[in-house]
């Protein structure tokens, strides 16, 4: 029993030992920057992959490899390799992506120092970033899409933030998104400065330009809408005497494209503006319920005797309603 007593005195002693040592005073460690001149710090980004592009969300997904390094005089030694120091206990130019939701770092927060000083930080990070997007050409968009990293305690001055073109930078040659196509990325020095009264933060922007693929919305949401709407024209060749096949087809087309309307929804952006896409499904619709009541319209010249005014009206609804639709096609789809 007495042994134990000893044993439990012993570990409790040095467990406060350990607390007493974790706390000792930052100041201990010199975290100021390393030069009163601006500090240059050489930057390495490459897109490792890209995952997706949520429209409604205003955000894409991505796997980012990020790469720092500068000198600090301070941290020279005799070693003959490159030693290994907690990120907190050197100084850092603590850079923050600003426009990141949600992400996750998968490399521990450390820093290797090399002989000569130079402090290499090295970090990759996986998640969503938001980014703005003006959908009203969707689904024909392209959009450009940015990685701000801001060094949030430095302003311009201080800190120079550049390009390291001594490392490969840029984007990977294949993407794991389907549906878009990377068409070139560039990096500008862009301090960031969210509101006029604050100083700026020294930053840097990398951003590359997307293009969606309209494979998927040509194949599953457009040629299905145009055999839909010409369905409606059926009724254009039926005589207006056989009024009630007329009324027939015109509002089982009517149904079919409220169902297909149903389908498509999960499909399409929800923002506040009508984007090209919804502009056609919207001319559509109107024209398929306009042969509704055309239908309506010839049945009741044909019922009350008029039966060659109702056939001359369906003969020019030949016409007028083919060449309607193409022009809608053309404005809202290619133009």
């Amino acid at each position: 029993m007495r042994k134990f007593i000893v044993r439990i005195f012993v570990i409790a002693w040095f467990s406060m030992l350990l607390v007493a040592w974790e706390s000792l005073p930052a100041a201990a460690v010199d975290v100021s920057r390393p030069a009163a001149e601006s500090t240059k710090v050489y930057m390495t980004i490459v897109i490792l992959d890209m995952d997706g592009v949520n429209s409604a969300d205003q955000s894409f997904d991505a796997n980012v490899f990020f790469m720092f390094r500068w000198k600090d005089p301070r941290l020279v030694h005799q070693g003959s390799s490159a030693i290994i120091r907690p990120l907190d206990a050197v100084w850092n130019p603590k850079i923050q992506i600003i426009n990141q939701q949600k992400i996750w770092l998968t490399f521990p927060k450390n820093v290797t120092i090399a002989p000569d000083g130079e402090v290499t930080y090295r970090q990759r990070a996986w998640g969503s970033f938001s980014q703005p997007l003006a959908l009203h050409d969707f689904p024909f968009d392209k959009h450009r899409f940015s990685i701000h990293m801001v060094a949030i305690d430095s302003t311009p001055d201080q800190i120079e933030i550049v390009l390291d073109t001594k490392q490969e930078n840029g984007i990977v040659e294949k993407t794991s998104v389907a549906d878009w196509e990377i068409l070139e990325w560039k990096t500008d020095r862009k301090p960031y400065q969210p509101i006029p009264s604050m100083s700026p933060k020294a930053g840097y922007l990398f951003s590359f330009e997307a293009e969606r693929k309209t494979g998927y919305f040509l194949a599953k949401v457009i040629i299905p809408l145009i055999l839909i709407v010409a369905m409606s024209w059926v009724v254009f060749w039926i005589d207006p005497m056989e009024s009630g096949t007329q009324i027939y087809v015109a509002v089982t087309t009517m149904l079919t494209l409220i169902a297909y309307r149903f389908a498509i929804d999960t499909d399409l952006p929800k923002v506040s503006y009508l984007t090209r896409l919804d502009d056609f499904i919207l001319i559509a619709t109107i024209l398929v319920y306009a042969s509704l009541i055309e239908v309506v319209v010839t049945s009741t010249f044909a019922k009350n005797g008029n039966l060659s005014k109702a056939r001359s009206i369906d003969n020019w609804m030949r016409w007028i309603f083919p060449m309607t639709f193409a022009a809608v096609a053309i404005k809202t789809l290619v133009l």
